[in-house]
């Protein structure tokens, strides 16, 4: 399953209070990540991948991926366990001029059993499969 979230960081956002977005996963297992980074950010906005407190991507804490018409993708095996699954994308913008949209993309394999379903009290981050 694919998960994709477009994150737009604005001007003035800096590391120390960066933007934000959530996603929800299914549970299983994050298998590849694509970060794509459009023409025109000149290197300039950043993006962590960050799954509860933990940061996935860039693997090395407190490291930042960023470029410039460049699509970022890896083979990855990070296990997602029962809800609440929330992925957050955290961004910052060094220019000082433009806003800029990344966008993250997940690739999932469902957990046996789970079937890829989100329930509504999974997408409130409240539940669990029983």
């Amino acid at each position: 399953m694919l998960f994709q979230r477009d994150l737009l960081i604005k001007v003035g956002k800096t590391a120390v209070d960066p933007a934000t977005s959530t996603m929800v996963l299914c549970e299983g297992t994050i298998t590849r990540y694509s970060v794509l980074f459009p023409p025109g950010c000149a290197g300039l906005a950043h993006v962590q991948i960050w799954l509860g407190g933990f940061q996935l991507i860039p693997w090395s804490r407190g490291l930042w991926l960023h470029g410039d018409d460049h699509l970022v993708t890896g083979d990855t095996n990070y296990p997602v366990g029962p809800a609440p699954r929330l992925i957050t994308v955290k961004g910052y913008n060094e220019d000082t001029e433009n806003p800029h949209t990344v966008t993250v993309m997940l690739e999932v394999t469902p957990a046996p059993g789970g079937i890829g379903v989100l329930r509504l009290s999974d997408l409130l981050g409240l539940g669990a499969y029983a």
